[in-house]
């Protein structure tokens, strides 16, 4: 984003926003914490912060977590090593919704309180009404076989699927589900998927983390190393982040709030690898960016500068302190192959530069 000024929806919500402002700035280290409110990039700063806005008000454990995503700033990007797309909505759409589920739910809804969710079990729409002590379901069988003649992809979805399959990242699909809507969805994506985890087969729905660990189990991957992307908020970014994921928010329309908005994409094809042109990105994203594109050649001139300071207080030191100077400047060498070191103190520097203006 660019423009680094919040975008708000509601006067209730502007105001909430400069509530949690006010709090915020008057706390420890609450500079570093107004910056990543401010511009929450960070999935789980966006969840935070979105969350602190709607509550008008934080929580030590939500300042926690900002924090943490402040520390965050200092690391390196993390891995990646698998990309998990939500189906309807993000992948898919069906284009002739007849909820055929939900008919048969309305017809004996206390029975089926007492029942599992078809969601969390594989079971078909006849048996599923079997269980209901309902009669056979003609009507619903035709809304049925309606809807999922209508499923069909969105137009970016194909090219987003390969893109990630061709930079070696495993591709997972991983969707709220009944029975019957899964063959439809292998069939239009099966050659591009490595993992198909749907709720029904899983026993649980998202955003419960069982789900998330029982995906991360599948792709043999830690929960750091998965990207999550649906357009559910709650379900597929909210419940991948308190997983230990990372997420991004599919908003095609464009609707999304001040805090959603910094991890939100229109396309697919922005949500992994996630490339922001200059023109979208923030101050800070930009110095990062900066950083970890220059890393090796700004770490060689910090590193050049610091071994020359430490040469002339070697040559310059009493003999008494002679050890001392050579085992800083012997340290220092230790430091010649480390960008990481150089990483954070410059991108210390951006912050503090920031935030005095």
């Amino acid at each position: 984003m660019s423009d680094a000024l919040p975008s708000f929806r509601t006067p209730a919500e502007q105001a909430a926003y400069a509530a949690v402002l006010d709090d915020l700035a008057g706390r420890d280290r609450g500079e570093e914490a107004v910056i990543v409110f401010r511009e929450p990039t960070d999935p789980d700063a966006a969840v935070t912060a979105d969350a602190m806005i709607r509550a008008g008000s934080v929580s030590n454990d939500q300042y926690a977590r900002l924090l943490a995503a402040a520390d965050r700033l200092y690391a390196p990007p993390p891995i990646t090593r698998a990309v998990a797309f939500d189906a309807f909505g993000t992948l898919v759409y069906i284009g002739c919704k007849r909820h055929p589920f939900e008919r048969l739910i309305r017809q004996a809804r206390d029975r089926a309180q007492a029942l599992p969710s078809p969601m969390v079990q594989p079971i078909g729409l006849a048996d599923y009404a079997v269980a209901l002590g309902l009669p056979h379901p003609d009507a619903e069988l035709v809304m049925l076989d309606e809807e999922l003649a209508t499923i069909a992809p969105y137009s970016d979805t194909l090219d987003a699927l390969r893109r990630v399959r061709e930079m070696g990242v495993r591709v997972a699909v991983a969707s709220n589900l009944a029975l019957p809507y899964a063959a439809p969805l292998k069939a239009l994506l099966g050659d591009l998927v490595d993992v198909w985890h749907f709720s029904f087969d899983a026993s649980v729905i998202k955003p419960d983390r069982a789900f998330y660990a029982g995906l991360t189990t599948r792709l043999e991957c830690e929960a750091s190393e998965l990207l999550m992307v649906g357009d559910t908020w709650r379900d597929d970014i909210v419940g991948a982040v308190e997983a230990g994921s990372r997420a991004r928010w599919v908003d095609r329309e464009g609707h999304a709030s001040h805090a959603r908005r910094f991890i939100a994409v229109r396309e697919l094809g922005d949500a992994y690898p996630y490339h922001q042109r200059a023109a979208q990105m923030t101050e800070l994203e930009l110095l990062r960016s900066g950083i970890d594109a220059n890393l090796d050649h700004l770490h060689a001139q910090r590193w050049a500068v610091r071994a020359g300071l430490l040469r002339q207080i070697f040559r310059d030191a009493p003999d008494a302190q002679k050890v001392a100077a050579k085992c800083a400047l012997d340290d220092h060498y230790d430091t010649r192959g480390q960008p990481e070191t150089s990483r954070v103190a410059l991108m210390r520097d951006a912050i503090e530069t920031i935030t005095t203006r």
